[in-house]
């Protein structure tokens, strides 16, 4: 594993559960791996291509946390690698996240590849199959009829795309998270709702799965749809769609891992009566 990403949490990049938004844990990651591709196979003719990722959150990233993300070659596919990166609090030494990014081409295929690392426990998938992913659907309406629902809707922006004019993975991973509010707003039973209301209450993810099928683009429009898959005693197991309008196609897919937190205790809270059954009606068909 090399040392690849140094920094911290700026207040800026803290969402309303006073912790490390999705979008800059991946975007810091995205540095690492970046950096890692440069270190090992000089530098490539194009930007470094992230096509999917799977996340496992391990602990909260507050407010001025030093962080680190060492990286490491976990396997060679066919048409690209396979990066662990881990981040840690660079104090502590203690895990916050690992992430495994498939990075596609970048000249990799010239390149003789490092010795392999493995995985620590913490960082594998644990509660989203990369073997089982949901099928997405042919199209729009048949998202809708399977029971998604609209979240978000924008336009890309150029600053949030690579040299290629590609929209950044951390970047799609930002625009999921800018619907999630609305997504707990739907999930929500009277007593949730106040909680989030007096912020006593919010979310967090556990784990995170993104692939990227076809890169949404600077100008592009594009509609988040969300639904629920299933439903644990504290989870909530969450798919969302980045489909685009202007090329009338799938842009992308992620499935999450979701809780309720009590920001007081900072810890995951069950799931009610009353809020699973508004859960059920969210349940992809």
């Amino acid at each position: 594993m090399k040392p690849c990403y140094y920094g911290s949490v700026n207040r800026w990049e803290c969402d309303e559960n006073d912790h490390l938004n999705v979008r800059f844990f991946a975007q810091k990651v995205h540095q690492a791996v970046d950096i890692f591709t440069r270190e090992v196979a000089g530098e490539v003719a194009e930007p470094v291509r992230i096509t999917a990722q799977h996340i496992r959150f391990v602990a909260e990233a507050r407010m001025a946390t030093p962080l680190r993300v060492d990286c490491g070659l976990l396997s060679v596919g066919d048409t690209g690698w396979d990066v662990l990166a881990l981040m840690v609090n660079h104090q502590s030494g203690t895990p916050v996240a690992g992430f495994v990014s498939r990075v596609e081409r970048c000249g990799l295929a010239d390149v003789p590849p490092p010795a392999t690392v493995e995985a620590p426990d913490w960082a594998v998938p644990r509660g989203i199959d990369p073997d089982n992913p949901f099928p997405p659907p042919a199209d729009l309406e048949s998202a809708f009829r399977m029971g998604f629902q609209t979240m978000g809707r924008g336009v890309i922006g150029t600053e949030e795309c690579d040299a290629a004019g590609r929209l950044n993975p951390h970047a799609c991973i930002g625009r999921i998270s800018d619907g999630m509010p609305n997504l707990w707003a739907f999930t929500a039973d009277e007593g949730t709702a106040a909680a989030r209301g007096s912020g006593s209450h919010g979310g967090a993810a556990l784990e995170y799965r993104l692939t990227v099928h076809r890169p949404l683009a600077a100008g592009d429009v594009f509609r988040h749809v969300s639904g629920i898959r299933a439903i644990g005693n504290k989870t909530q197991h969450m798919v969302h769609l980045l489909w685009n309008e202007t090329r009338s196609e799938l842009a992308a897919t992620a499935e999450a891992i979701g809780v309720a937190m009590d920001l007081s205790t900072r810890r995951a809270i069950p799931v009610s009566a009353a809020r699973r059954r508004v859960l059920e009606t969210l349940l992809l068909r």
